[in-house]
């Protein structure tokens, strides 16, 4: 009997860290589909951004301007969109800008600027939703990990599937982020789907031999 129960518990424990295993690697790969697009989005904002900035300084520069726009749009609270853990870098202005008079300079720079924050907030705030679910999976499979090389060479290891639930638990705070409804699970699906799909029709042959390009973003682009 106790040799059935600790095949039971062995079989268990291959599932649970299966599902694990399945869903990190469902959010790695949707992480790493909006990678690209969030990093031309940053160095998008990293040049506008710094436009701004420049024509702020160009119109303090010059004599006998107010200071009424420099005071009233500087460091305005936009969000940022720092890659996590890497720093921004701004990218230089554009020239056309340059020429312009400052005031107006500084106005159109200001413009585009909350303009392109507003045009990407959705990639924006999908990648930091995906990259901090991609983190704490991470951070609960190690802790769940080690747990289990603790346990498994001792009796105690029955009481894994238990121990895993309080773990998952704190982490999840009582919700599971493996549910249909779950928003960052149901975007990752569709969004994966949507690209296996396009890749697919990319690759399908037509009738004169040809191949099909594909036609159509994945979700949330």
């Amino acid at each position: 009997m106790g040799c059935l129960m600790r095949t039971l518990c062995t079989l268990l424990l291959v599932l649970l860290l299966a599902g694990c295993s399945t869903a990190l690697k469902r959010e790695g790969q949707c992480l790493a589909s909006l990678a690209p697009e969030f990093l031309q989005t940053r160095d998008e904002l990293a040049q506008l951004e710094e436009a701004w900035r420049d024509s702020l300084v160009r119109r303090r520069a010059e004599p006998g301007e107010p200071t009424g726009l420099a005071t009233t749009t500087s460091d305005p609270p936009l969000h940022s969109v720092n890659m996590p853990g890497a720093e921004l870098t701004p990218v230089g202005s554009d020239r056309t800008e340059r020429q312009q008079p400052a005031p107006e300079a500084g106005r159109d720079a200001y413009a585009r600027l909350v303009e392109a924050r507003m045009r990407h907030r959705t990639t924006v705030g999908w990648y930091e939703k995906v990259y901090a679910r991609f983190r704490t999976r991470l951070d609960e499979e190690e802790i769940l990990s080690q747990t289990l090389m603790v346990l498994v060479t001792s009796p105690a290891v029955v009481f894994y599937p238990l121990i895993r639930w309080n773990i998952r638990s704190v982490f999840w705070d009582g919700t599971d982020p493996d549910a249909e409804s779950d928003p960052v699970t149901k975007y990752c699906r569709e969004r994966l789907s949507a690209e296996a799909s396009a890749d697919a029709r990319t690759r399908e042959p037509s009738t004169d031999g040809s191949v099909i390009p594909g036609d159509g973003p994945a979700p949330g682009r």
